[in-house]
């Protein structure tokens, strides 16, 4: 089990009909992870640990399902216009389903990962992960350029594994025509892996994978491999990512190709440096100069960093002023998760209600985040969200304080800890970044690595009391 739960996270395409709970009741992670949670306990003879839930984690979930209740009844009456309103019982019922989804994921984690044997294995599972969404990758990309050798392999992957917006019955019609043609690298002649869109592919790799791969070429130590002194093929992993984040076509690939190029340069030493640079040159060089000659290459550098759409920009701008406004107004409660789509057009600026894509959200009556950061505090209220900040940031203390004292006591694991130490940090900083912007922040996938981290924080813990610490 502790193979499968990372890469069964990457398949989030919707192969069920079932809409409760939501997001997660048409997707396969909660089903097998419930399974998987079976397995363990049975495994374990029924035995559940007693720390798996502390009881100030408890009572924040209950101090967070009892302010959203009385937002969402609030926002209840606020609201007068029916077609943006919402059932606040009904709706409250399937946030608790929502939260319960969430902590199944918990649990799969932490009734895995027991100790550094299982670590290791849930960090081989990651690789595997890795390798599988690089091939699939590298050949939409091939597509791209070869489209009648890659085309049977991209349009079967499209029709079977590929996530859409919309899901099954994604079409033009409601406004996720993506896939018209089978698959989104067929239609929009850009990559998307296994997630929806490309801007949601690099943020998959951004937050998921290169925390891994930085912390590792950092400390000289592969945590993925049994061969802890591989870093080369670390290397080489790095430098594909980058590639298809530049490939990807999207704004966000050039924004993370650029913060993985700046850290990766701050960690290494003068030699690496210099090797890192003339290959950035080199490449940068060889992509200028083959830019005369490729359409594609042109379009992804005028239409997604220079000439970005201006209905996009108009819209990213509006919601976000929108989303702050809300904050401010709601500063204690929030409006209630998914009663945004109201308060967004009640506050939305005037500069932005003039184009396409907004009478598009008109007519749908919804819409969307464009910034996961505000959609929380709007949504849930500035102290649940400062008491989660609190959390992260005392949780990765602690998490440091166990890796250092380790380090002292020059344990066999002190400098796999490590990794993962920085591993995380850079994940919760890379998290950070991209809640600025719009991501499907609770797929299976984000939730089940930062759970990880938090099982390792325990496996840590319980290390160093048996050793009298």
């Amino acid at each position: 089990m502790k193979y499968l739960i990372w890469p069964i996270s990457l398949f989030i395409a919707e192969y069920f009909f079932i809409n409760f709970p939501v997001y997660y009741g048409l997707r396969i992670q909660i089903y097998l992870y419930l399974t998987f949670i079976f397995l363990a306990i049975v495994l374990d003879k029924g035995k559940i640990s007693k720390d798996i839930f502390s009881k100030r984690i408890i009572l924040f979930i209950c101090i967070l399902l009892g302010m959203q209740l009385v937002s969402m009844i609030i926002s209840y009456y606020r609201i007068d216009i029916p077609q943006y309103n919402k059932n606040p019982i009904k709706t409250f019922v399937i946030f608790c389903s929502f939260i319960c989804s969430i902590l199944i994921h918990y649990l799969v984690v932490r009734l895995n990962i027991k100790n550094v044997s299982d670590v290791n294995k849930f960090l081989r599972s990651g690789w595997i992960s890795l390798v599988i969404i690089l091939i699939i990758c590298f050949v939409q990309l091939f597509y791209v350029f070869a489209p009648s050798i890659f085309e049977p392999i991209v349009s079967l992957i499209g029709k079977t594994l590929e996530a859409r917006w919309g899901g099954k019955d994604a079409t033009e019609i409601n406004g996720t025509g993506f896939y018209n043609l089978g698959s989104y690298v067929q239609t929009t002649q850009r990559i998307n892996g296994l997630t929806e869109e490309a801007s949601s592919l690099a943020t998959q790799l951004f937050v998921i994978f290169v925390p891994f791969l930085l912390s590792s070429i950092k400390n000289r130590y592969n945590v993925f491999l049994k061969n802890r002194k591989n870093i080369l093929s670390l290397y080489i992993t790095l430098v594909m990512i980058l590639l298809l984040l530049m490939f990807a076509r999207t704004t966000a690939g050039f924004l993370f190709s650029g913060i993985i190029l700046v850290l990766l340069i701050n960690k290494i030493n003068k030699i690496q440096k210099t090797f890192v640079v003339f290959i950035t040159v080199l490449i940068g060089l060889i992509i200028i100069n083959y830019n005369f000659r490729s359409e594609y290459i042109t379009e992804s550098v005028n239409n997604y960093l220079i000439n970005k759409d201006e209905n996009s920009v108009t819209n990213r701008l509006g919601s976000t002023f929108a989303l702050l406004k809300i904050s401010l107004h709601n500063f204690l409660l929030g409006v209630g998760w998914e009663y945004h789509t109201y308060y967004i057009f009640e506050n939305l600026p005037e500069w932005a209600k003039h184009n396409s894509e907004y009478y598009n959200f008109i007519e749908r009556k919804e819409y969307p985040i464009m910034s996961v950061i505000l959609s929380w505090v709007a949504g849930f209220g500035f102290l649940i969200v400062s008491c989660i900040v609190t959390y992260l940031i005392k949780t990765q203390k602690k998490f440091r304080k166990y890796s250092n004292k380790l380090l002292e006591l020059k344990r066999e694991e002190s400098k796999l800890i490590k990794v993962l130490c920085d591993s995380s940090k850079y994940y919760l900083i890379f998290t950070l970044i991209c809640s600025l912007f719009l991501y499907v922040w609770y797929a299976s996938i984000y939730l089940i690595v930062y759970f990880f981290f938090l099982s390792t924080i325990n496996v840590v813990k319980k290390s160093l009391i048996e050793k009298n610490f």
